[in-house]
């Protein structure tokens, strides 16, 4: 278990990767949680993160930003099962939450069961510009795993609903939209 935490109510508080962690069959977990809910936090990942499965232990990585806090996720977040067993998990929630066109995130198995991406903001956009993740890069992102956007209770970050303003289209995995409040579609979906 590689554990980095921030749990001070540090203005600013900010968890950081732009290097290489890797700890297969393990966890890794980037958490920056201030203890005043109107304080700001950061989790930004623009480096590699690896916990793909090894003999049958499926490996987990979080990056947590709390009740008000923002995981800005770019670079590879990597929990997959190349050498056989199921794909792992991976977890990214925060208040607000914005995924670079070029991340790559993948819970993909060789021979067994893809794995999980758990996308879990208050308020969460899909769309070509000004979005939180483009169409093109969440279609990219289900050839790679299953994907559950989960929209939590409104607070000081939104309302609690899903927007997509962008094309998706995909024809393996799973996608999942499970919204506090609202899932407004305004554009084609095109899953087979």
């Amino acid at each position: 278990l590689l554990n980095f935490r921030v749990s001070s109510s540090a203005l600013g508080a900010l968890a950081q990767n732009g290097g290489v962690i890797t700890t297969d069959g393990g966890a890794v977990i980037l958490s920056a949680q201030a203890r005043d809910a109107l304080l700001q936090t950061v989790v930004n990942n623009s480096g590699q993160i690896q916990a793909q499965t090894v003999a049958n232990h499926h490996g987990t990585i979080e990056l947590l930003g709390g009740d008000s806090g923002t995981v800005k996720v770019a670079g590879t977040l990597d929990a997959s099962a190349p050498n056989g067993g199921d794909g792992g998990h991976i977890e990214t929630s925060g208040a607000h939450l914005k995924v670079a066109d070029g991340a790559t995130i993948t819970t993909k198995s060789a021979s067994g069961a893809n794995g999980n991406w758990l996308i879990d903001p208050q308020d969460f956009t899909i769309a070509a510009s000004g979005g939180d993740i483009s169409g093109a890069t969440l279609s990219t992102q289900l050839g790679s795993g299953n994907v559950t956007i989960q929209s939590s209770s409104g607070g000081t970050a939104g309302n609690g609903d899903i927007f997509v303003n962008d094309t998706v289209s995909w024809s393996t995995n799973t996608l999942t939209l499970n919204a506090y409040r609202n899932i407004i579609i305004n554009t084609a979906m095109n899953g087979s």
